[in-house]
């Protein structure tokens, strides 16, 4: 259902987003090497702790164990992320899942055209069915009322230690993060291999399985949305599934599985 609310965050988050693209120039023409290398390392907190981890296998699918803290410090790493809250991000795939390649498929680019998947995925509308258990949940429901107030303070922050940073530690991140996770959406549902028959276009590409954490094993991943690890040859670089191995044999404290067909 569509709200004024709803729109006004859509719209937010596309002029951030904006700006993180953006801000790709000014780091292409003043940022040193440590500045790149800032970048790339919160990208990989974002990506692989927040966007493929927590976001999800464990929020969208449920499909590991996760300690207690790290069910907070993930779901972090994905909001510092700036590809919008968790509560809408796990919706939107939650319904991604339900009509896959089809005609209620939120992001496909069969139906919905590659720039408008690969970028402008943002105006889709999250339906709440598809999270209620995150809207249940008051952390989840805080970090999304809050969203834009919480991530203004991070940019002001930034901004006042060091410019630079604000570029390097939270803006580039975030471009690079949009566009790493919206090609899982697009190019891995247009070409590739498939080890499944599965009854989508799900496909997998070896590039964007080491550059996105896993995610790029993406017909794995369909042919069992329940399984959290994506590597189903030996080759297949996963290390989203690496450090979930790693957690759940490190701990005897975790939030309990669900299904990801459970609409509730």
């Amino acid at each position: 259902m569509r709200t004024a609310q709803g729109e006004y965050f859509k719209w937010l988050l596309f002029f951030s987003q904006l700006v993180a693209h953006l801000s790709i120039i000014p780091m292409i023409m003043y940022g040193s090497w440590y500045h790149w290398l800032i970048a790339f390392f919160v990208y990989f907190i974002t990506g692989c702790f927040g966007m493929t981890m927590t976001f999800h296998r464990l929020l969208s699918h449920k499909s590991w164990n996760a300690p207690k803290w790290f069910y907070k410090f993930g779901t972090l790493c994905g909001f510092y992320g700036l590809t919008g809250s968790s509560i809408g991000w796990v919706a939107v795939h939650r319904e991604h899942h339900h009509h896959t390649d089809k005609e209620g498929d939120p992001h496909s680019p069969e139906h919905h055209g590659f720039f408008k998947v690969q970028w402008l995925s943002m105006f889709e509308t999250p339906k709440p069915r598809y999270a209620l258990h995150l809207i249940r949940d008051s952390f989840h429901m805080f970090l999304h009322r809050w969203y834009f107030v919480l991530h203004g303070l991070i940019a002001v922050t930034w901004f006042v230690i060091d410019p630079m940073l604000l570029l390097s530690a939270y803006l580039v991140p975030a471009m690079i993060l949009w566009n790493a996770g919206s090609f899982i959406n697009t190019l891995t549902h247009m070409f590739g291999y498939r080890n499944y028959e599965t009854s989508d276009n799900s496909t997998n590409i070896p590039l964007l399985g080491v550059l996105m954490w896993g995610e790029g094993w993406h017909n794995n991943h369909h042919a069992n949305p329940n399984d959290p690890n994506f590597q189903h040859k030996w080759w297949e670089f996963d290390m989203g599934g690496w450090f979930i191995k790693l957690l759940e044999q490190k701990t005897d404290v975790t939030v309990s599985q669900r299904k990801v067909n459970e609409i509730a």
